[in-house]
């Protein structure tokens, strides 16, 4: 296969990609305008495609045709850019250097076309004019990826044109060099064209977004360190591979090689081109491989950590924060919330723009269990046909309201929690495959806690109710005493009442029973106003003993210095009294409690101490003033240490417990 077969069959691959993007861009230009400005480069790039096949084709190569080809593609290429960066920034904001440009740009230009149509010029003058008009082409270039720098397209279009003008560099400083271009230079400067066309082509059929997207080309980690080094590695050595081949065979099997590659990327194109689901697939993985990411999803994920922890059940509605939580890490404004109720979604929170929605939905309506099988976030009002897939579910009132942006389910192991509706944002409408990723990661999350709150809520209501049983219990106890002994006044109240004795005892037992049941009432209304007065520790100490000495081992009081104590008298001796019963209760018929009070560094101090079976630190720490946590298996209800605890504090005194098991156990009480 000879050097012109090469060239031109290089050129044909060249033509044909550069024809498919100009045919692509005629019809995306007709909803797009700002490509009919692309469409002027291109066509000078099809045209010089173009009269580079025909120079090939004709036996004999006409000079000035493949020149004035050149010179058109600048032109045009450089117009392009002019035009774009016009249509960015209006001319009144240009600087002045940029006007500058364009000026020299002009006169370069000129000096092309006169040299070339009415000059006798050297090659070598021609060639300083191309390089010339390549340097400043890659200057435009950059201008105008710095002020367009929010589009995929355009840096597409600014990467591939980097490649173009800079291998004109290339090729046009060689030539003022040598005076020549070698033909290998000239077949890759037509595959490296065919290469731009076809990605420009990819490109435009992937990036539709409108001009003022925000996107900025670079590389993931991935696709720099993996992806992109293996690609190119097996690049590279098929290249070396096909060039040996060529070079050591140049023949059919060259040839056959070379339009293998031709024919497999003209059928990728084609593929692409009517293959909507290979499209967007593809474009998925470009855009999370070789742009940068709409978000920083550590800076997201730590966002909602932050936002879902600081979720209280007790600070206004749960469910509304929950929601607002979701919306503020979408940008979101705030829709509705329907939570599981079993066999219904019941709905917890709402605004006012959605007040035709209802209270509650079945959790058998189609799109409900659409969002459960495909995890499916719906987005009512779209003309992506993909999002739409599944609208035709909707029911009437999300179509008709115009204000719902999302349809976003709440799913965490495979159930369905709940669903959110997210109203439109105040800035931007679209989503991507960004937005759809991260509100399936924030919603499954949020999932998860609501399932936690529900799962706490039923713990406490449990606990409540465990709580209400034993109250019950105990205050049933105690007043089945009180009324065992007055049933048995009652029975003996007939025989007996002619007895002096008798009346005296009736009479100190409905006392009695009329103490324990205020005493019970006031154990259990802590909100209760108190009567405070002051009284002496020995007159303290008195009735407590009075109270206590039913019982054994009667306690033994000590009483080395008399203070003055200021406390609700009745309160503080059920208090105090829960303490020596709990030391009378852990103390043998033969053990000892003792009850003593003195002065230390002129503080009061009251003792309550007993040589009992005594308790554990762990037990001291954890257990002993933990309401309802009681060691007397079906005896008490374990709130008497706490209440004790409670009320001291309440007074300003402090409570200290020492223990040894075996040994006994002190409560050693301080009035500042």
């Amino acid at each position: 296969m000879d050097y012109f077969s090469v060239t031109q069959t290089a050129f044909l691959s060249a033509l044909v990609s550069t024809g498919c993007l100009l045919g692509l861009l005629l019809v995306q230009a007709l909803q797009q305008p700002w490509k009919r400005l692309l469409l002027v480069g291109v066509v000078g790039q099809f045209s010089w495609a173009l009269t580079l096949f025909v120079s090939y084709t004709m036996a004999r190569t006409n000079t000035t045709l493949i020149l004035s080809a050149e010179l058109m593609r600048f032109v045009l290429w450089l117009l392009c850019l002019i035009l774009l960066l016009v249509k960015r920034a209006p001319l009144p904001n240009w600087p002045t250097k940029l006007f500058g440009l364009v000026a020299v740009t002009s006169i370069i230009v000129g000096a092309g076309f006169y040299l070339l149509f009415f000059a006798n010029s050297s090659a070598m003058a021609l060639s300083l004019v191309l390089l010339l008009l390549a340097t400043l082409a890659l200057v435009f270039t950059e201008q105008l990826v710095r002020n367009l720098d929010s589009h995929r397209m355009m840096k597409l279009i600014g990467l591939g044109l980097s490649f173009l003008f800079a291998f004109d560099l290339v090729i046009y400083g060689y030539s003022l060099v040598t005076q020549a271009i070698p033909s290998a230079l000239w077949q890759a400067r037509a595959a490296l064209a065919f290469s731009v066309s076809l990605a420009l082509t990819i490109g435009a059929l992937l990036f539709n977004e409108r001009a003022d997207g925000h996107y900025l080309f670079t590389v993931s980690r991935p696709a720099a360190f993996f992806s992109t080094t293996l690609i190119l590695a097996i690049l590279l050595i098929g290249a070396v591979a096909l060039s040996s081949v060529y070079l050591d065979r140049p023949g059919f099997l060259a040839t056959y090689l070379f339009t293998l590659a031709l024919v497999m990327a003209l059928l990728l194109l084609f593929t692409l081109i009517i293959s909507r689901t290979l499209r967007q697939h593809f474009e998925v993985f470009v855009s999370k491989h070789f742009f940068a990411l709409k978000y920083d999803y550590r800076l997201e994920w730590l966002n909602a950590n932050r936002r879902v922890s600081e979720l209280h059940n007790q600070q206004g509605d749960y469910y509304a924060q929950a929601l607002l939580t979701l919306c503020t890490a979408m940008r979101a404004e705030p829709g509705g919330l329907w939570i599981d109720q079993g066999a219904e979604l019941r709905e917890m929170t709402l605004s006012p723009c959605l007040s035709d929605a209802p209270a509650a939905l079945p959790t058998s309506v189609p799109f409900v269990r659409t969002m459960l099988s495909k995890a499916w976030i719906y987005k009512p009002h779209t003309g992506t046909q993909s999002m739409a897939e599944h609208n035709h579910l909707l029911p009437t009132w999300i179509k008709a309201n115009a204000d719902i942006w999302l349809v976003a389910p709440l799913i965490i192991q495979q159930r369905l929690i709940g669903f959110a509706i997210l109203n439109r944002p105040k800035s931007q409408t679209e989503i991507t495959f960004e937005d759809r990723d991260l509100l399936t990661n924030i919603s499954s999350q949020m999932a998860s806690h609501i399932v936690l709150h529900q799962q706490e809520k039923i713990i406490s209501d449990a606990k409540q109710l465990e709580t209400y049983h034993r109250l019950a219990a105990f205050i049933m106890h105690d007043i089945n005493n009180v009324i065992a002994q007055l049933a048995l006044l009652g029975k003996n109240a007939e025989r007996h009442k002619a007895n002096p004795a008798f009346v005296d005892d009736m009479i100190k037992t409905v006392e009695n029973a009329i103490g324990r049941m205020q005493g019970l009432v006031q154990k259990f209304n802590l909100a209760a106003k108190e009567q405070r007065t002051a009284f002496s520790v020995s007159t303290l100490l008195t009735q407590l003993y009075e109270e206590c000495a039913r019982f054994n081992p009667l306690p033994i009081l000590r009483v080395k210095h008399n203070f003055s104590i200021n406390a609700d008298k009745q309160r503080l001796i059920l208090a105090i009294k829960n303490l020596v019963r709990n030391a009378q209760e852990a103390t043998g018929q033969n053990g000892q409690v003792t009850i003593s009070a003195q002065l230390r560094q002129g503080c009061g101090l009251l003792v309550v101490a007993d040589n009992g079976r005594g308790m554990s630190q762990r037990f001291i720490n954890e257990e002993l003033f933990r309401p309802f946590s009681s060691t007397k298996a079906g005896k008490g209800l374990g709130i008497g240490a706490y209440l004790t605890k409670s009320y001291l504090e309440q007074l300003g005194a402090s409570l200290r417990v020492h223990s040894t098991e075996g040994v006994g156990t002190r409560f050693e009480i301080t009035f500042s």
